[in-house]
Formats: C-alpha cells, sequence, structure tokens
C-alpha cells in the first residue's frame, strides 16, 4: 500500500509555476528522501502534502484517503527543532504536543516513556529544553512527531548542525522507526551521507519538476558502473586539461594526475587509451570509481540548470 500518493500536483506564486505537474508515490514502512536545490519545488510539494498550502490543480492522497485532513496521518519536523518549547522539559514537551491532539492518560505517559528511552533521553526527562546541548534537543524534537503515534512522519532536515556521534545515533533510530514502528518516513535533507544511509528511495526535484525518482541502492549502482578514476604517471599540462575537456566533458580533474570521468558504455574505454597513447600518456591506474549520492545528486540537478 502507498503511503502517500500524489498525482499531477501544480502549485503557481503568480507567474512562477513552484510545481510543475508532479506526480509520485511513497509506499509504506519506507525511508524516502525528497530532495532539492533552492527554488526546486521541495518545500512547496511538502507543505501541500501537509496541506499547509493549497494546490493549484492535483490530487494528494495520504494512506489512501484525502489530505485534507492531514493531521490524522502526518506529524512533521520542520526545520530542525523549531517544534521546542523551550522552558519545558522533554517530557512535558512530549506531553503538551500529544494534548494537541487531545491525547493523555496511562497510556500517554508509558509511550512517553518508551520514547525518552529510544531516544537515549531517560536521564535528562526532567531538565529544561533549553539547557540540553543541540543533539538532544533535536532528539526531542523527532520524538515529538512521534508520540501521536502517525503513521506518516516528515523530517526536514533532522540531522541539520549535529556533531558526528549524535548523526550516527539519528541514523540507527530512523531506521529503527521505520523497521520496528512500521512508520513511513519523508526525510528533506541537504546531508546526501543521510540519505545516502537511511533512504531506500529518493525523489529529485529542480525547477518544479521531478528529475528522477528510484532507489537510492538503483541509482548508486548505476553510477559506479558508469564512473572510472584514471591515473596518470606524469602531471596533466593545462593545455591538455583543455585538450582533455574538448575530448569528453564529462572529465573532472581531480589533481594534477588524477582524473575522473562518467562513461555510458565499458567500450568507451578503448578509444580512449588509445587518446592517452597518442598523446604519449602513460596510465598508471584505471579503475572503476565508487560514488556517493552527493555526487549522483548534483549531476541530476546539474542537468536541468
Amino acid at each position: 500500500m502507498n503511503a502517500i500518493e500524489v498525482t499531477n500536483l501544480v502549485k503557481h506564486y503568480r507567474d512562477v509555476k513552484a510545481v510543475d505537474d508532479i506526480s509520485f508515490n511513497i509506499k509504506q514502512g519506507t525511508i524516502c528522501g525528497i530532495l532539492g536545490p533552492n527554488g526546486s519545488g521541495k518545500t512547496t510539494t511538502i507543505k501541500c502534502i501537509c496541506n499547509l498550502i493549497v494546490p493549484d490543480k492535483g490530487e494528494i492522497k495520504l494512506l489512501g484517503k484525502d489530505h485534507h485532513e492531514a493531521y490524522k496521518y502526518i506529524s512533521a519536523l520542520f526545520e530542525g527543532n523549531r517544534n521546542l518549547y523551550w522552558r519545558l522539559t522533554p517530557r512535558e514537551n512530549l506531553r503538551y504536543f500529544a494534548g494537541l491532539r487531545g491525547l493523555g492518560g496511562k497510556k500517554l505517559e508509558n509511550q512517553i516513556d518508551e520514547l525518552l528511552e529510544l531516544f537515549n533521553l531517560q536521564n535528562k526527562r526532567n531538565v529544561m529544553v533549553n539547557n540540553l546541548s543541540r543533539g538532544m534537543q533535536q532528539k526531542v524534537a523527532i520524538a515529538m512527531t512521534l508520540i501521536c503515534n502517525t503513521e506518516i512522519v516528515l523530517l526536514d532536515e533532522p540531522t541539520l548542525g549535529l556533531d558526528v556521534q549524535t548523526t550516527i545515533e539519528i541514523k540507527n533510530i530512523l531506521r529503527s522507526i521505520a523497521k520496528d514502528m512500521h512508520k513511513t518516513i519523508l526525510l528533506s535533507s541537504h546531508d546526501m551521507h543521510l540519505v545516502q544511509d537511511v533512504c531506500e528511495e529518493v525523489i529529485v526535484l529542480n525547477k518544479g519538476k521531478i528529475v528522477v525518482q528510484d532507489k537510492v541502492s538503483n541509482l548508486l549502482d548505476m553510477f559506479s558502473r558508469m564512473t572510472y578514476e584514471i591515473v596518470l604517471t606524469e602531471k596533466i599540462s593545462d593545455e591538455l586539461k583543455m585538450e582533455l575537456k574538448s575530448y569528453n566533458n564529462r572529465f573532472d580533474i581531480i589533481n594534477d594526475s588524477i582524473i575522473e570521468l562518467d562513461l555510458s558504455s565499458y567500450d568507451d574505454i578503448f578509444p580512449l587509451i588509445d587518446y592517452f597513447k597518442e598523446k604519449d600518456i602513460t596510465i598508471k591506474e584505471f579503475k572503476q570509481k565508487e560514488v556517493n549520492f552527493e555526487r549522483i545528486y548534483l549531476e541530476y540537478t546539474k542537468e536541468v540548470n
């Protein structure tokens, strides 16, 4: 079953088409990244899903139902930890946020205890949020999206400004939320390492359109087959750099003796070797390049600029 279904979504701001007739589905129980540079239509799309913005055209369904009562199906964390009340403790924040949805009683208190344990906040449950570290504040903010027990959770930049250790901890928590709690997570982030590590699928927007939607594993596999690193025995002159660019604009010169390039077919390697031989340049090493998701993201968003 699809947790989120977006069909032919369109949104204008005066003469600007922020979202240009996009459609996509997100499966229930998965973590999906929705990415895009500034002005791509990402934020507008997210806010339409949450029913914070009314689209000009299109249909949005959450768990097969109309999204106009989105509060029943989705909890959201926007821009870091702005949903926190600084003069309340983690326990009080969770209780207050749940109270806004009409939740309370012994069952809620048990759920709060479980979330504090999940986020390793038991020892800080009665400390004012204002006195917690940035990482602990962020964990409280994410926990607040879970206390209402909605099927869908939207997280906007959940690791923004965090140290490496806390980021790793939150990655593990996100995986647990999807796998053990069976939640669907829609994740918006500029942290490509986070996307690569936790997302099963990604949607990349640019200029109001979807430029790619696929499984992260498929994209990494595709680009790993296409990307190669060439190590030369000598430095590349400025003149040769210009020639290389004219020969194949997919060259990326890493330093004076290392080149990266994308090839559409393995057969393209042989004329390339002949080219270097003709230039009397010796190749020391030719190997397949391990690609991270940041490179893939930049490649797709660059194509429509």
